[in-house]
């Protein structure tokens, strides 16, 4: 709630003091002429006693402007507000859709289809969710308003917007949007490890994966990595097509939560109708330092020749998933604004119709 008034009444304390945003006029600031160097009189109002007394009342204000030529200053001062609160409430639904991505895909890593578990490396769980998640967050906390945001009636005392419905909406678009990150990465693990598993440890694979049930024949050729993954051995394997498997799906994972960011920059705007760079470069300038530090994170944690031993078919898939998930993400943002719009027109027409 935001509360505009004059900072010198007594009565106004309480009224500032429950306001979510207080802001105080001091007009006494031009009101009152105040004594000069060579004036005596005792009844005479200084500046300091002035601001002594607005004090008071205005001490729960977040700004107390100074004299009534400074109330033009109230209008910019809403419209930051809002764009402040849209964007953080975009930044805050980024970093719980990530976040959400990241527990589904520790998750369904137990349910994987291949019998050897991936593992979640330390070191880019940590890039993960302490650098790029919460860096591509703050980033975005930092987007321009809309220049139509003055003519939108807020949602004020709107109690649908809290009921089980609202919340409701909001969970699952929330698990729509944050579940492609995590499952496609999942997809792409059990190439990964059947090719990698082939170029490191080709023996390995020959003696206990595809050797025949009597053991009197082993396959030479090169085997589909789905012949692979379901491997009873591979259970207790611990060497480097695991370890850099999981590497790579961790930073497919962070690949796809970098690019589905531009689809929450706007929390209901579209991205053709607006791209998200024209009004936030920050949030550009973290999307490249992301992507450096997971080059440099692959680059430091893979065997070397892991992502050269990969098909052609990987790397297509590779480029074009964080694409996938950013489409995704829109399809369901577009569902949520329909529902804003028409709840934007009941609210303008409740507002005009008091």
């Amino acid at each position: 709630m935001l509360s505009v008034g004059l900072s010198h009444l007594p009565g106004n304390l309480e009224i500032f003091s429950r306001a979510d945003i207080a802001i105080g006029v001091d007009v006494l600031a031009e009101e009152v002429s105040f004594p000069d160097a060579t004036n005596t009189d005792g009844n005479a109002l200084y500046p300091d006693e002035v601001a002594f007394v607005t004090s008071i009342s205005a001490h729960s204000s977040v700004f107390n402007l100074w004299g009534s030529s400074s109330t033009c200053h109230i209008l910019d001062i809403i419209r930051i507000g809002r764009a402040s609160l849209e964007a953080v409430t975009s930044a805050f639904s980024f970093v719980f859709s990530g976040c959400l991505s990241f527990s589904m895909f520790v998750l369904l890593s137990s349910c994987t289809a291949s019998t050897a578990v991936p593992t979640t490396p330390v070191l880019g769980s940590f890039l993960y969710t302490q650098i790029i998640l919460l860096g591509i967050g703050l980033s975005m906390a930092y987007t321009d308003g809309e220049k139509d945001s003055m003519t939108r009636v807020p949602p004020k005392n709107d109690t649908t917007k809290y009921s089980f419905r609202e919340n409701k909406r909001m969970y699952v678009g929330g698990v729509l949007r944050a579940a492609p990150s995590a499952v496609i990465p999942q997809l792409l693990y059990l190439i990964v490890l059947g090719e990698l598993m082939w170029a490191f440890d080709a023996p390995f694979v020959e003696e206990y994966c595809l050797a025949t049930d009597n053991m009197a024949q082993i396959v030479s050729a090169k085997p589909s990595w789905t012949s692979i993954i379901r491997c009873e051995a591979l259970r207790d394997y611990s060497g480097p097509a695991k370890v850099s498997a999981g590497a790579i799906t961790l930073a497919s994972l962070a690949i796809c939560t970098c690019v589905v960011s531009a689809s929450f920059v706007f929390r209901t705007e579209p991205l053709f109708r607006e791209p998200p760079w024209k009004r936030n470069h920050l949030w550009v300038g973290s999307m490249l330092l992301s992507f450096v530090l997971i080059a440099v994170y692959l680059a430091a944690t893979l065997e070397r020749g892991s992502m050269t031993s990969l098909p052609w078919y990987f790397h297509l898939l590779f480029v074009l998933t964080p694409f996938i998930c950013l489409w995704l993400s829109e399809v369901v943002k577009k569902a949520d604004q329909k529902h804003e719009k028409r709840v934007a027109m009941m609210r303008r027409l409740q507002f005009e119709t008091r």
